[in-house]
């Protein structure tokens, strides 16, 4: 594991989304993928990465749904209708494709990111996820 580099264990293929997608149909895909977060990217750029929206970012949306008291589903409507490019993470932790697993493992764990968008210079060419290296890990254990 310690020799391999993200290019060995990325994700080749990221779900990315256009900025101007809906809260609710960007919360469809983390489930229907069981994934954390998806990059979000420029409407008219698919290669230009703007940020991250992830799992965590939904529940805060939630929970500030949820603590409107009785106009709660009123809402949770509303969140669901607003734009993820102007809700996703913006301050994103990338790396390098030929950056070392443990390299990533320690980003992940002092940034406390759990999706590492990937790039070879600056073009995007994949992603890892906590779940990518939790798989690499224990395979050679």
């Amino acid at each position: 594991m310690l020799k391999l580099n993200l290019s060995d264990i990325m994700c080749e293929h990221p779900i990315t989304v256009k900025e101007t997608v809906s809260v609710g149909e960007v919360a469809h895909l983390l489930f229907r993928y069981r994934i954390n977060g998806i990059l979000v990217v420029e409407k008219d750029d698919k290669s230009k990465l703007i940020g991250i929206f992830t799992t965590t970012d939904l529940l805060r949306l939630i929970d500030e749904a949820l603590a409107k008291g009785i106009h709660r589903e009123e809402a949770l409507k509303n969140i669901s209708k607003k734009l993820v490019g102007d809700l996703a993470s913006k301050c994103v932790v990338a790396l390098q494709k030929d950056t070392k697993v443990s390299k990533a493992v320690a980003t992940m764990h002092k940034k406390n990111v759990h999706t590492i968008p990937v790039f070879d210079k600056d073009k995007l060419v994949g992603v890892v996820g906590r779940h990518d290296i939790l798989n690499i890990t224990f395979h050679y254990y």
